[in-house]
């Protein structure tokens, strides 16, 4: 019994110090939770859409206060993750910029989730119009974070970065960052590919190539899915038709844009001055003035600015000869528009005007304005330009780069082997060396003779072939509709259109070959001839590099290798984008294929492609071929002019 009561005892004293220790971790459980419970409180309030993105900042500030007292990581992040996007919304991007680079204090060296925050913080400096720095997050996640990322992701970014360099006027970087991005986003949303081909289209205008720049903008057309966004590229293409002078195609677009009731205020006065100015510039006489100045006024009621800037101009134009006084004060008009936007460039179109319309002792005060802008803007522009330079900098080595490598260590490998060369020669005599030569020339000839009687026998058997499996079976099929069904006229007339196209494809691909002055439009005829509705041909340069000064042989040589190329790829590869790059570099020529195939494993060169190397081995020059399972088909191409 008295062992029982001092058990007993023991154990009440024990509790006396216990309770005390167990309340104090009860306690600080409920804090915690209390803790955690305060902050999701403010989390939901910082997301509650019901009020306003200020409110929702205070809410999150609080939050992300009690979050680091406490140390929620996860819950650090979420928030600033959040605020982020309400400094978005309240267009606050240098904030949004500040608290992005806070993130990457949480990183922990994740290299996704590093290339994620240059991407916002590139996307934040962009919106703010801090170009250069967008560039530069751009160009690092292109260079360093680009394999983390998935497809989509990358071909946004890149996406970005043409669009950055076409304002910065690097036009050939801007095509080459479209081209790597469609590569990326062709088989994804297609409003992606119509803004890459809007960004090929632009760059081409801007370099007075309207007739590509047609054919980029009927592609970004084919790929919008966004009625708003088609009516701006329909504008765009009927400005491009307006450039090109070819009013008639340019009023017929305008025209069929003003009947559409969707339109908003600010395009459908985009499209009432633009149709307006372009009959006015065929027809000098034509009723316009009124829709000049009814666009004038939706501009205004809408505060369009910049289109305000477009009206003035035109209707300065419009009343030059018929009343310089209101033309003068239009251009005065477009001078003080412009000062309001902070564009240069239009305040010296502004300027051109008032010179050319104004007196004597007006001239010589705006042709100083204009002088002090001009020179201001030019040096504007070269301060951008050195910055942009410094930014770029070559982190990868380019594949033009590498194959110039390989040109110069293959072409120090033929100086040795001229070099022993010459001394076998040095100890033969001389008549020995003249009949060897006739052999060979003789030889040689009868070679070239065979080789051109098997590319014959080759072009015959593959036309023969082409019209039997495809121009004939589908002859066949249409002859059948014709005799046993009932089909409508608009569908056999559709068959026949295709067999129509079938043909001359095939015509393109086996005619005889222009060279000379001709060869570069023969040329991009057979390949432009290979896009379909599942291909896309991209062609980069090939008008600038003069491909009709080279020889006759070498242009029909570089042909048949384009088109052994093309037709490989039309039979293996599956593809559904084509880009052929030229360049022209201290009298060499280079050119780039590649495709997005299917590409090949175990790689070995079949016949086709043997032909291609050799024909390229008999101009001298050099051969590279680039491939493997599922990662497309590249060849790189060099040879001396």
């Amino acid at each position: 019994m008295k062992q029982s009561k001092v058990t007993f005892l023991f154990f009440f004293i024990c509790s006396l110090f216990l309770v005390p220790s167990c309340n104090k971790k009860i306690a600080e459980k409920k804090d915690s939770k209390h803790t955690i419970d305060s902050v999701n409180v403010f989390i939901v309030k910082m997301k509650n859409e019901n009020f306003n993105y200020n409110t929702r900042l205070k809410h999150a500030n609080k939050a992300l206060q009690k979050a680091t007292n406490q140390n929620l990581d996860s819950e650090i992040v979420e928030i600033i993750d959040y605020k982020i996007y309400l400094f978005a919304n309240l267009k606050q991007y240098d904030s949004a910029i500040y608290t992005s680079k806070k993130l990457l204090s949480n990183s922990k060296n994740d290299s996704v989730y590093i290339g994620n925050v240059y991407a916002t913080m590139a996307y934040y400096y962009n919106q703010n119009n801090q170009k250069d720095s967008a560039y530069y997050f751009y160009n690092l996640i292109k260079n360093k974070y680009s394999k983390f990322n998935d497809s989509i992701t990358n071909g946004k970014n890149l996406l970005s970065l043409a669009i950055i360099q076409s304002d910065f006027g690097d036009y050939n970087g801007s095509d080459y960052s479209a081209t790597q991005a469609l590569e990326y986003l062709s088989n994804s949303t297609v409003e992606y590919s119509a803004s890459i081909y809007n960004c090929l289209a632009i760059n081409s205008r801007n370099q007075f190539d309207y007739r590509e720049a047609l054919y980029y903008y009927s592609l970004a057309l084919e790929k919008s899915t966004v009625n708003s966004d088609k009516i701006v590229i329909n504008n765009n293409i009927a400005n491009t038709y307006r450039s090109l002078k070819e009013y008639d195609k340019s009023i017929r677009i305008l025209e069929n844009l003003r009947k559409d009731t969707t339109i908003n205020h600010i395009n459908k006065a985009r499209i009432i001055d633009n149709l307006a100015y372009t009959k006015w510039l065929e027809n000098n006489k034509a009723a316009v003035l009124l829709d000049l100045l009814n666009a004038l006024a939706i501009r205004k009621t809408e505060n369009d600015m910049y289109g305000s800037i477009a009206s003035y101009s035109h209707l300065s134009e419009y009343y030059t000869k018929l009343n310089p006084e209101l033309a003068i004060s239009h251009a005065s008009n477009m001078y003080n528009a412009a000062s309001l936007q902070n564009s240069p460039k239009d305040k010296l179109e502004a300027l051109q005007k008032l010179i050319a319309l104004s007196n004597a002792s007006k001239t010589k005060e705006y042709y100083n304005a204009y002088v002090r802008i001009n020179d201001s803007l030019q040096n504007a522009e070269q301060k951008a330009k050195n910055k942009f330079a410094k930014i770029k900098y070559n982190s990868e080595k380019n594949r033009e780069e590498n194959l110039r490598l390989k040109i110069i260590t293959s072409a120090k490998e033929v100086e040795l082997e001229k070099e022993k060369n010459r001394n076998l020669i040095g100890g033969v005599t001389s008549s020995a060396v003249v009949f060897g030569l006739l052999i060979f020339g003789y030889f040689r000839k009868q070679k070239y003779k065979l080789e051109k009687l098997q590319e014959v026998y080759k072009t015959e058997t593959r036309i023969a072939k082409k019209i039997h499996d495809e121009v004939a079976n589908d002859l066949v099929n249409i002859m059948n509709k014709v005799q046993y069904n009932e089909e409508p006229k608009e569908v056999l007339l559709d068959n026949l259109e295709k067999v129509y196209l079938l043909t001359r494809n095939i015509s393109h691909q086996s005619n005889t070959i222009e060279t000379g002055n001709k060869f570069v439009d023969s040329l991009k005829s057979l390949l432009t001839s290979f896009n379909n509705d599942t291909t896309t041909i991209i062609l980069k340069n090939i008008q600038e590099v003069k491909l009709e000064t080279m020889t006759k042989d070498k242009q029909i040589e570089i042909y048949r290798v384009l088109q052994e190329l093309m037709v490989n790829m039309q039979k293996h590869s599956e593809a559904s984008l084509v880009a052929i790059s030229f360049k022209n570099i201290k009298n060499r020529y280079f050119i780039n294929y590649s495709d997005n195939g299917v590409g090949f494993d175990n790689f070995t060169l079949k016949s086709g492609l043997k032909n291609v190397e050799t024909r390229i081995k008999s101009l001298n020059g050099i051969i590279n071929f680039e491939t493997s399972l599922n990662n497309g088909f590249k060849a790189f191409i060099s040879f001396k002019k």
